[in-house]
């Protein structure tokens, strides 16, 4: 097996969803080179920023939906990380805070207006004020809300998200601050919260193997669902790029962080290599990374 579906796609090989200026042909060529490492179906992921420049990349890549049959056939929708997610330091991560919006159905519209409808996923902060009644109109035209970069922690803090149509939950373990409760926190809360999925960046920096290990032991494998977090750094040489209009710093072993901020700034990993990761150093068979890698991130978003 080594085609794979990754719902976390930011960028890859110089190319950048979240940046103004995208070309159809830039598209297709990140299409194509992602099917060359076995990424058969991505959603291209816009995190939270001038909504003019991510309504001009959803007008550009449907265009190149039209005109390619690769990037028709790959291109599975969108991936929305934000704007409705917390502003708070280590919930943010490296997403521009200035562009941080509550909750709003019209400025969602307009998104999935030029989307054509493709807005297949959504990331919320559950805390905010109105996200659940949020939640529960997207989710009653069609689309996946996953939970991430927030502070809610307890049970108490998502159940209203969840009870409204929430199905899972964003690169689990990232999007948090550094230090939180030993009991009362975020991952344990997902690892045992039935009604939804746990999405979580296997490429052997998001996650300690420690942690993949407690994922993939603990939560049933249809629950689990890998991504890549790639952004446009990957497969480019190490150096200095700027990542979400931020300074960011790719080290050689892959490593791609804000220093100001000391978080990541996503991955360079592509999926077929995380699921190397999960198989080589983590034990998991060939049949569950197929589901985990696969077939659960299909039918997450309705595409089973």
């Amino acid at each position: 097996m080594n085609e794979w579906i990754d719902l976390q796609v930011n960028g890859y090989g110089g190319v950048d969803f979240n940046a103004p200026g995208l070309t159809v042909e830039a598209v297709k060529t990140v299409t194509e080179r992602l099917a060359a490492d076995g990424t058969v179906g991505y959603l291209p992921t816009l995190v939270t920023g001038d909504p003019e420049v991510l309504i001009g990349t959803m007008r550009t890549v449907m265009e190149a939906r039209r005109l390619h049959a690769i990037c028709e056939r790959n291109i599975l929708g969108f991936f929305l990380e934000g704007p409705f997610i917390s502003d708070r330091p280590g919930a943010v991560g490296t997403h521009p805070v200035e562009w941080v919006r509550p909750p709003d159905i019209a400025l969602f519209n307009r998104f999935q207006d030029a989307a054509d409808g493709l807005v297949r996923l959504v990331n919320v902060a559950a805390e905010v004020p109105g996200m659940p009644d949020f939640v529960r109109a997207i989710t009653a035209a069609g689309v996946t809300v996953s939970l991430g970069h927030q502070l809610a922690k307890s049970p108490a803090d998502i159940d209203a998200c969840i009870a409204a149509g929430a199905r899972a939950f964003t690169h689990l373990g990232n999007g948090i601050p550094n230090e939180v409760n030993r009991h009362d926190n975020i991952v344990y809360t997902a690892l045992v919260e039935d009604r939804a999925s746990v999405m979580f960046i296997p490429d052997g920096h998001h996650l300690p193997d420690t942690m993949l290990k407690l994922y993939t032991r603990a939560v049933p494998v249809e629950r689990l669902i890998a991504v890549s977090d790639a952004q446009y750094p990957a497969g480019l040489p190490p150096g200095e790029y700027e990542v979400c209009g931020a300074h960011a710093r790719l080290e050689p072993n892959g490593l791609l962080w804000n220093p100001a901020r000391n978080c990541l700034v996503g991955a360079t990993t592509p999926i077929g290599r995380c699921m190397d990761i999960l198989m080589e150093r983590i034990g998991v068979s060939p049949s569950a990374c197929r589901r985990i890698g696969h077939d659960n991130a299909l039918a997450l978003i309705g595409l089973a």
